[in-house]
């Protein structure tokens, strides 16, 4: 299934109470679900940046740009992971992926399980 049609199955269904949809897919730049009870949550931002965040508040991410953690300057490849001082860590891998991701976790909380 298209990537495009995933996105827009998951955020259009009807979840339980503890999940949140904030903004929608086809017209807003920022649209993202979130588990009111854990803080797991998906954000996709300007149709191409994805990221998915567990209850651990691991992350995972699309988005391939240079960032700075811990005064460093990374430049991330697919597959690369930072584990942060505090124990967090940031997983770059695809948008297939983290929707995929995503969806495994948020199809628990259908309304129609």
């Amino acid at each position: 299934m298209p990537l495009t049609k995933k996105i827009t199955e998951l955020v259009s269904k009807k979840y339980n109470t503890n999940i949140t949809i904030m903004g929608d897919y086809e017209g807003s730049n920022n649209t993202s679900i979130l588990d009111d009870t854990n803080g797991t949550i998906l954000v996709v931002s300007d149709r191409d940046q994805f990221y998915f965040k567990d209850q651990n508040r691991n992350l995972w991410l699309s988005v391939l740009d240079p960032f700075h953690i811990d005064g460093k300057q990374h430049h991330p490849e697919l597959g690369d992971s930072y584990t942060l001082n505090h124990g967090v860590q940031y997983s770059f891998t695809t948008k297939e992926a983290i929707i995929d991701m995503a969806s495994s976790y948020f199809e628990k909380h259908s309304d129609f399980v």
